[in-house]
């Protein structure tokens, strides 16, 4: 194993600042996507112990998120995707994903979301969303949109994704805390299980559909899914580990002179997302966060020192912090993110190398830092 580069926590701090305040103009169709780099950015800088705002930043940054992107009606609460079509009634919709960040945000934000968000409206709203029958019965649809007669409609395609969405938001606001009679808006758990062991396929991965190839972005969504649901992981899985251990990339050093188009050098110690596919740096959580939850002794089955070496050495951006997708990308906050949360998650189970210097845990299911889960924990009281 080569020297490894030094981690520049104060040029990631600098970074995640920056694109809090402002990002390039070719983003400004990510609109709706906003709610989520807010995440990358503050739970990033969480990680790295610099989130540094007061209080009075704090309450500011969380009635933004209040004011512009809480949908409430009658029937159910939300959040919508972006503050544009605000008002608009046919075109402001509840949507699944800002949802789930909108809460991730106020927790690092120590705003105690149930003061304002009654949770059985919020069940609600995931209780509309849920397919109720057909072969994607017990997954959620991404939005709703009114039908002609007043009635919610459906809309959008569905996959494993929004299903570990809907048990992350179903745990934010405690709704598996609660006994059975109080859980007057509550999801088909049972469905939603059976929907997500219905996508693993002959090799133990998951995919987005029956019969097509796994992918390590969805398998990692239906095992958090499953462990926010209580799934208890056993024998069952073993075919799921071995092919997650083998997304590391990695090529005896006889093989370097062989042609092949899926072989770069510089790849090794990263994880790929499919067979024969070059390395990722968002992999790195999506494949060790998933041995993680199905037992973090899993974690010893992968080489962590090679996978450390690789974010620091070739991912790691030296001119301006964050981390990017791989060697030849810029960096951005999803991959830099993703980095940082990978390192961070090796540390606590003092896995790889320990040269790193003190970074925030993270929970594996949930993405979010320590202080975040601790919040969490003490302060939202529903």
């Amino acid at each position: 194993m080569g020297e490894q580069r030094e981690f520049l926590t104060e040029k990631h701090a600098k970074f995640f600042q920056r694109c809090l305040l402002l990002l390039p103009a070719k983003l400004q169709g990510e609109d709706a996507n906003r709610l989520s780099f807010i995440y990358f950015c503050l739970h990033g800088l969480g990680l790295l112990k610099q989130l540094k705002y007061t209080k009075e930043e704090l309450q500011s940054y969380s009635d933004f998120i209040y004011k512009d992107y809480l949908l409430e009606n009658d029937d159910f609460s939300a959040f919508r995707a972006t503050p544009y079509f605000k008002g608009s009634s046919k075109y402001d919709l509840p949507n699944l994903s800002s949802t789930l960040f909108a809460l991730l945000n106020l927790l690092i934000l120590e705003s105690d979301y149930s003061k304002v968000l009654d949770n059985h409206k919020v069940m609600k709203f995931l209780q509309l969303s849920q397919i109720k029958e057909g072969e994607n019965k017990g997954s959620f649809a991404p939005t709703l949109r009114n039908g002609d007669n007043g009635e919610y409609v459906q809309f959008g395609e569905t996959d494993v994704r929004l299903c570990y969405i809907a048990a992350s938001i179903r745990h934010l606001v405690k709704y598996d805390t609660l006994g059975e009679e109080e859980r007057k808006n509550d999801i088909d758990t049972k469905a939603l299980t059976d929907f997500i062991l219905s996508r693993i396929d002959y090799q133990g991965g998951l995919s987005f559909t029956k019969h097509v190839e796994s992918h390590l972005g969805f398998s990692y969504c239906g095992i958090a899914c499953l462990k926010l649901l209580g799934y208890e992981f056993g024998s069952d899985f073993q075919k799921t580990v071995n092919w997650l251990v083998h997304r590391q990339v990695d090529f005896p050093p006889q093989l370097y002179d062989f042609e092949y188009e899926y072989h770069e050098e510089e790849d090794i110690g990263a994880f790929n997302g499919r067979e024969n596919k070059f390395g990722d740096t968002c992999y790195s959580w999506w494949c060790t966060a998933s041995l993680a939850l199905i037992s973090t002794s899993h974690l010893k089955l992968v080489d962590l020192d090679k996978a450390q070496e690789y974010l620091l050495n070739n991912v790691q951006n030296g001119m301006v912090g964050g981390f990017s997708k791989d060697p030849s990308a810029t960096p951005d906050p999803f991959h830099s993110f993703l980095g940082i949360a990978s390192l961070a998650l090796w540390r606590q189970n003092e896995a790889g190398d320990s040269c790193l210097p003190d970074l925030d845990g993270v929970d594996e299911a949930l993405v979010i830092t320590s202080a975040s889960k601790k919040f969490f924990e003490e302060q939202v009281n529903y």
